[in-house]
């Protein structure tokens, strides 16, 4: 009864450092970072206290349906930027 205690609780032990292992491996298709910058969106689209709507849609309107506007804090004010999601 006491070995198979032991086997349980080893290969529970083994399961979990492989789970934790595993969750650092970097992913397959090479990807570094995660959401990717593939440029800016159209200017204007981004002022204080406005939504990120605006930026959004310019993004999917310059690249594809699936890039995502996000308004960015910059020196000069915020820009809109756009990326590849994850």
């Amino acid at each position: 009864m006491a070995k198979i205690f032991i086997k349980t609780l080893c290969l529970s032990a083994l399961m979990m450092f492989l789970l934790f292992v595993s969750s650092g491996l970097p992913k397959v298709n090479g990807q570094t970072s995660c959401p990717e910058l593939v440029g800016e969106g159209a200017e204007n689209t981004c002022s204080e206290g406005s939504s990120y709507i605006p930026c959004d849609v310019s993004c999917k309107l310059l690249f594809t349906i699936t890039h995502v506007g996000l308004c960015k804090p910059e020196d000069n004010g915020l820009h809109c930027h756009c990326y590849i999601p994850c």
